[in-house]
């Protein structure tokens, strides 16, 4: 928890947007001494989350759900249905791959949300005299259990309202308009978390708009399969960083 804070220059907030912090974020991670090292690590650590729950999920799914019952219904002696039911066996796999491998990224990037904090500490630790607070492993596994049923929470909104989406012309939009304002939020209370101060309800309201003014990138990069799923956490951890930055400079004494 960090020390009160005094104001922010409201022209200043006005120039929050996602590619200003984008570079932000990565200006200070060069900037900071051993902030990169540890932007690294997160990345690492956000990639095997990542790989293993998306793993464990589509194997799941495949040896004890799709595989016997397409065997069921189609048989395994060959001929022209068993042919169709592979074919349907391995479409409805990608599909389903797909899916799960948004889950896994949802869930990898709440997984080490605390990781984030720890990374906004030090950034506020460039910016003004306050004492180091560290997070350790052990820390990390008592909040697991209720960091868990955030992450699945949040996994599963996008599901609940998927079927939005499927309203013709202003489906698509709303749900991505919702997402971007949930990742844009999480990037928003990892600052709103470290401060802790009377003025926090009062920045709450100048930031209203900002989650979705930085939600929209992130979400862009979840539509793009592999490549965006990729990028997704590093330039999460750059908004991160980067609206911590910002915030910092715009504080007025």
């Amino acid at each position: 928890m960090m020390e009160s804070i005094t104001g922010f220059a409201p022209e200043r907030l006005r120039g929050i947007q996602a590619l200003s912090t984008l570079r932000e974020g990565i200006r200070v991670q060069k900037s900071i001494p051993g902030l990169k090292r540890h932007v690294i690590r997160l990345l690492i650590l956000n990639l095997v989350i990542f790989l293993m729950i998306t793993m464990l999920l589509n194997g799941l799914f495949y040896y004890y759900l799709l595989n016997p019952a397409i065997s069921w219904l189609f048989g395994s002696d060959g001929g022209f249905f068993a042919s169709l039911g592979q074919w349907l066996l391995w479409a409805t796999q990608l599909t389903v791959a797909a899916v799960f491998a948004f889950i896994s990224l949802r869930l990898s990037v709440e997984l080490s949300s605390i990781w984030h904090q720890q990374l906004v500490s030090r950034v506020i630790r460039f910016y003004r005299q306050v004492p180091e607070v560290s997070i350790s492993f052990r820390e990390w596994l008592k909040s697991l259990g209720s960091t868990i049923v955030e992450a699945l929470k949040l996994c599963l909104m996008p599901l609940i309202i998927l079927f939005a989406g499927l309203v013709p012309v202003i489906g698509l939009p709303l749900v991505y308009l919702f997402e971007s304002h949930l990742l844009g939020l999480d990037v928003v209370m990892v600052y709103l978390d470290e401060i802790q101060t009377e003025e926090r309800d009062e920045l709450k309201k100048k930031l209203r708009w900002v989650p979705v003014q930085l939600g929209w990138l992130p979400m862009l990069l979840a539509f793009i399969p592999i490549a965006g799923w990729l990028m997704m956490p590093l330039v999460l951890i750059l908004l991160v960083i980067g609206l911590a930055s910002q915030l910092e400079r715009s504080r007025t004494q």
